[in-house]
């Protein structure tokens, strides 16, 4: 099982692209739905919308921070970001319609957005953090037992050790996700040439899986 660059991402994983684009065109097509809204975000958070499920499309169903799927977390573990804090923008419509721009929002988990929360992603690193354009992959890596790492060219940079820190990317959780993802590209593998060991693989999958959402949503109760 090998690791791309990208920690967010197994062998087998789509790689995130053309998020800019993508973002553009959803948000075009709410203008002219919704010509009226000012503060997009409130349209595109509700789960029960089309657009939460469009926005988590063009994140590939991941938490762009982490890289936790949605395939293997109950849905209200996932929510929608800002990635430049809302609290540093006036409390007033316009301020809030400024920072819940299609442009701002970032598709995240639970644990990512919770651990950013009023975290200010000063100018000289909205650049360098950047999930969408995979910026963020070159300042973050995965060692070979799956923990997330601070690469050794941000390794002594405080802004990048708060943020790791806030969003505990180096927490036993985030390796869990990506063990998960490994073994579900594992089953698909094995499902041909070896049905009773995928079958073993799968409910192995399941039980870690089980536990680990049952600890989490236990945790937002």
């Amino acid at each position: 099982m090998g690791i791309k660059k990208d920690y967010r991402n197994t062998d087998k994983c789509p790689s995130l692209s053309d998020v800019e684009t993508k973002k553009n065109i959803l948000n075009q097509k709410i203008r002219e739905k919704h010509p009226r809204t000012k503060i997009l975000y409130n349209l595109i958070k509700n789960k029960q919308g089309e657009y939460f499920k469009e926005f988590a499309e063009i994140y590939n169903h991941k938490c762009a921070y982490c890289g936790a799927v949605l395939k293997f977390t109950d849905i209200r573990l996932f929510e929608v970001d800002h990635f430049i804090c809302e609290s540093s923008f006036p409390n007033d419509t316009n301020g809030r319609a400024t920072a819940g721009k299609v442009e701002n929002l970032v598709f995240s988990c639970y644990s990512c957005n919770r651990g950013k929360s009023r975290l200010y992603v000063e100018l000289g690193y909205q650049a360098t953090i950047n999930p969408d354009d995979n910026s963020i992959a070159t300042v973050f890596s995965r060692d070979e037992e799956y923990y997330i790492k601070i690469s050794n060219d941000s390794c002594k940079d405080s802004f990048v050790q708060l943020f790791y820190e806030k969003l505990r990317l180096g927490s036993e959780a985030r390796r869990i996700d990506f063990l998960l993802l490994e073994m579900d590209n594992l089953v698909a593998q094995l499902l041909d040439s070896n049905k009773e060991l995928a079958e073993k693989i799968e409910q192995c999958k399941s039980k870690l899986l089980q536990k680990k959402n049952y600890a989490l949503i236990k945790y937002i109760s």
